[in-house]
């Protein structure tokens, strides 16, 4: 079960990086594909996606190529799902990072107007 397990997350992430590229060829797209990708990234999924989710909310938010008004809309959607790996007993390292570099290049967006 857990070879099928593995080629699922690796189709999974294989359309994630497609989903991943077409962001990082037109910005446009970053709004429609972080609230899509948040249910299959959640803290309740394999290892690989967790990884590759927090890997990609990092990227997001410090992406110059992403406007910085489209970045402060997304913020509220995505804070509980970085709240959630953060909480998460004996996450992995990996994940740990990627989400404190995420919340990092969110912490003055979600603080700019208070």
């Amino acid at each position: 079960m857990s070879a099928g397990r593995s080629s699922a997350a690796s189709d999974t992430i294989t359309q994630l990086e497609a989903a991943r590229h077409l962001a990082l060829s037109d910005a446009a797209y970053y709004p429609q594909i972080v609230p899509g990708v948040l249910p299959i990234i959640g803290p309740t999924a394999t290892l690989e996606l967790r990884r590759w989710g927090a890997d990609f909310l990092a990227e997001t938010f410090a992406i110059p190529i992403f406007a910085t008004e489209q970045k402060e809309r997304l913020v509220s959607v995505v804070l509980q799902m970085l709240k959630d790996y953060l909480e998460t007993p004996a996450e992995d390292a990996s994940v740990i990072k990627s989400t404190v570099q995420a919340v990092t290049s969110i912490y003055p967006l979600a603080f700019r107007y208070t």
